[in-house]
């Protein structure tokens, strides 16, 4: 809830109609499956439907691809970047912590064999890979 929460704020900060936001819908959409997992009682987990109330392996192979087309349309830093770039930037980094937190805590929490963890590994590294391309070039730390 707190993850998808604020990258609406990365949405809002981008504007309607950006390709932030064409990224970032379907995302939080995606958000509410994953919750709907996690909120389901595993004696109720024979009830969950595949895309709909549990993440898929395509879910997660959805993301690498969006990740792979990203890395192709900006030059990948090779060292450690201060994030804030830009302020979209600064809402997309935000948003990769908050959904590292939550990949932790759903360690404990998903039922093997559920894809919600795989999942929020590869988000996180999705919202990383925004943040970078939304700012064309990342200040590298070792300049500050």
């Amino acid at each position: 809830d707190e993850a998808q929460a604020v990258m609406g704020l990365a949405r809002a900060q981008a504007g309607a109609g950006s390709a932030v936001d064409s990224m970032l819908v379907p995302l939080m959409r995606d958000l509410y499956v994953l919750m709907a997992e996690l909120a389901t009682l595993p004696e109720n987990r024979h009830k969950l439907q595949p895309g709909s109330s549990s993440v898929t392996t395509e879910m997660v192979d959805h993301l690498e691809s969006l990740i792979d087309d990203l890395d192709q349309q900006f030059t990948h830093p090779t060292e450690f970047v201060v994030p804030g770039g830009d302020s979209v930037a600064a809402w997309l980094d935000l948003s990769r912590t908050v959904v590292r937190r939550a990949e932790r805590h759903a360690l404990a929490a998903a039922a093997s064999p559920s894809m919600v963890v795989p999942y929020l590994n590869r988000l996180s590294d999705l919202l990383w890979t925004m943040a970078r391309w939304h700012e064309g070039t990342s200040l590298i730390a070792r300049d500050v």
